[in-house]
C-alpha cells in the first residue's frame, strides 16, 4: 500500500518507484559495507577515539576517558580519517551518523 501512495504522490508508475526504491537501497547497503569494512582496518584505539568523537566528545575528553595525551587522540582521529577518506571529524559524524556508539558511552 505504501509503494501505491508513494507513487501516486510522486505521480509516477509503481514500478518506477518500485525500481528508484530499490536502486537507493542497493547503494545505501554498499556504502555502508565499505564503512564497515574501513572500521575493520582501524586499530581497537582507532575505534575508541572514532566513536567518541561521534558521540561528540572533544579531544581533551577523549583523552582524559582513555588516558592518553590530546596529541595520540589526534594521531588516532587524523588516522581514522585517512583510513575513511575524509577531512574531518563532522566528515566522519556525519558518514557514521547513523551508528550505534552506545557501548562507548
Amino acid at each position: 500500500m505504501a509503494l501505491m501512495d508513494l507513487a501516486e504522490q510522486e505521480q509516477r508508475p509503481a514500478q518506477e518507484v518500485q525500481a528508484a526504491l530499490l536502486i537507493t537501497a542497493l547503494a545505501q547497503r554498499q556504502t555502508h559495507r565499505e564503512l564497515y569494512k574501513r572500521w575493520q582496518s582501524l586499530s581497537p584505539r582507532e575505534r575508541e577515539a572514532t566513536a567518541l568523537a561521534c558521540r561528540g566528545y572533544t579531544n581533551r575528553q577523549i583523552a582524559a576517558r582513555l588516558g592518553v595525551s590530546e596529541e595520540t587522540v589526534k594521531t588516532h582521529v587524523r588516522n581514522a580519517l585517512v583510513k575513511f577518506n575524509l577531512h574531518g571529524k563532522s566528515e566522519l559524524r556525519m558518514a557514521l551518523g547513523d551508528w550505534d556508539f552506545s557501548e562507548w558511552e
